[in-house]
């Protein structure tokens, strides 16, 4: 009703406006109405006049109903955008994320230091050599990588109750019994676990379980009930790589080992209810993905758990030289192509980036940033022309992860050899993306001294990375190329990366 009364107001406010504004022009005009004068300009005029408002009102009422829905539209689009803008930064933060490596312990032919075999590859020496002990299917010695004066007894020794306990498992394993080689990896692979775990007891308020137990004495124990429930709940995650032609029951074997030496090593500090192992059959390459998205997990789950990569391999024994023969892997006259058997063992000790400083540490720390991995589409001792477009593309993707350029590396570590194909692909990569990088002072080649180590070879990379960062505080290129397809690029800092300059600046004003 209030609209009626509204419109008829309206008409007669402009039905009164136009009359008089007429009947004032006709008598100023002393013009001569007719009839059709008054039809039009008194009974039409003001209808049409009243029609238009009416439009314009209605034309007004839609644009302003327009823009309120434009104005809702952009208010739920930028509510909606609010979420997705902080995923995006979370999802950026995450993927720029660094880890700290806290200790890298390692062991092979060239060596049981990470400065042991960047030395023997800068050198060249020692050499894979002709074994005395193994014969390829002629009779004639093989060349290879073996650890010398390798300590089997504590293996031997811990061997008959182990391999009872494993053989008990299943009804198919009753009689099977480890080879050489499998002994041979574990031997090589007790001292770096047991050294990583040392290292870690270099944290012990971390572990405290209770601030007044003596495994806390002369420690800066947690002050706060939250960090002392944090201590109680932390647990040590321990991952094993083993090579991908260990069977089942040699993996559970090795697991059977490792669990040893950890319950051994850990005393009353890190009991063995805290360690939390798991194990993978396959690369080097794959063990490292695995490592970094179970940090990336524990940091989203808001836990600092430190994590053990550990991993062995041998090819130092009978049955494992007459699997790489019957594969047509094992170098000689007859495939100079083919890969060097070696051994080796490595544990590194990871943890998360906001992991406390080791009171007992001369600086920081070196910093792990995300690993960049692609695959080949044919393995590289497959024959044909060997490019190095897909390991440029890896050296690439591991740059943009840790926001650096090229100019910005100092060194490059890489289980490159110099006699398959592997060395034209990384040549290949190093010289259209890496030009400034010196041969002989700033790469260094480790498969030339190791000869093939499987699993580890990542690991061992890493290590010689990161102890080339932190001498010369500048970052280095960890490359891995040992797998027939898998190529990984990882940069290594020798400190925290800096804060990005928007991070700064919402630090700053907080």
């Amino acid at each position: 009703m209030s609209r009626f009364f509204k419109g008829a107001a309206l008409f007669a406010l402009i039905a009164c406006g136009v009359w008089i504004a007429v009947l004032w022009r006709w008598q100023a005009t002393t013009r001569d109405i007719s009839t059709r004068d008054i039809v039009m300009y008194l009974g039409l005029l003001p209808l049409t006049l009243f029609i238009f408002a009416l439009m314009l009102r209605w034309a007004w009422a839609g644009v302003s109903e327009k823009a309120v829905q434009a104005n809702a539209a952009d208010a739920a689009k930028a509510s909606a955008d609010a979420p997705s803008s902080a995923a995006a930064n979370a999802e950026d933060a995450a993927r720029h994320a660094t880890v700290q490596l806290l200790a890298a312990h390692i062991v092979c032919a060239a060596g049981a230091s990470a400065s042991d075999l960047q030395s023997a590859a800068k050198d060249g020496e020692p050499r894979p050599a002709l074994d005395a002990i193994l014969r390829d299917e002629e009779g004639l010695p093989i060349i290879t990588a073996r650890i010398a004066d390798l300590d089997l007894a504590a293996v031997e020794a811990q061997l008959p109750s182990l391999l009872a306990a494993t053989q008990a498992k299943r009804a198919e394993w009753a009689e099977l019994v480890p080879g050489e080689h499998i002994i041979r990896a574990l031997a090589a692979l007790a001292s770096p676990v047991s050294a990583a775990v040392e290292s870690l007891l270099a944290w012990p308020a971390q572990f405290a379980t209770d601030p007044g137990s003596s495994s806390a004495t002369g420690a800066s124990i947690a002050a706060t009930d939250a960090d002392a429930e944090r201590a109680r709940e932390r647990r040590v995650r321990v991952m094993l790589g083993w090579p991908v032609d260990w069977s089942g029951f040699e993996q559970e074997l090795g697991r059977a080992f490792v669990a040893d030496w950890l319950a051994e090593c850990g005393g009353d500090v890190i009991t063995a209810a805290r360690f939390a192992i798991t194990a993978h059959a396959g690369t080097g390459e794959d063990l490292l993905i695995h490592a970094d998205r179970l940090l990336q997990t524990l940091a989203r789950e808001g836990r600092d758990d430190p994590l053990i990569v550990a991993a062995a391999h041998s090819a130092i024994g009978a049955n494992a030289v007459e699997a790489m023969e019957r594969a047509g892997t094992l170098f000689g006259p007859k495939r100079p192509k083919a890969r060097v058997p070696g051994e080796a063992a490595a544990a590194l000790l990871v943890a998360g980036a906001d992991w406390p400083a080791s009171p007992d540490a001369d600086g920081p720390l070196p910093h792990l940033h995300r690993p960049a991995l692609l695959r080949r589409d044919k393995s590289v001792d497959a024959g044909g022309r060997i490019n190095g477009t897909l390991v440029g593309e890896a050296i690439m993707h591991a740059l943009a992860t840790a926001r650096i350029t090229a100019e910005g590396l100092a060194g490059l570590v890489c289980d490159a050899d110099q006699h398959t194909p592997r060395t034209a692909e990384f040549y290949g990569a190093s010289v259209e993306h890496l030009p400034e990088l010196d041969s002989t002072e700033d790469i260094r080649l480790m498969a030339t001294v190791t000869g093939a180590v499987g699993v580890v070879s990542p690991l061992l990379v890493l290590a010689c990375a990161a102890e080339r960062a932190t001498a010369a505080q500048k970052p280095q290129l960890a490359l891995t190329l040992g797998d027939e397809f898998l190529r990984l690029a990882m940069v290594v800092l020798p400190a925290p990366p800096p804060m990005p300059e928007n991070a700064a600046t919402k630090a700053g004003a907080a």
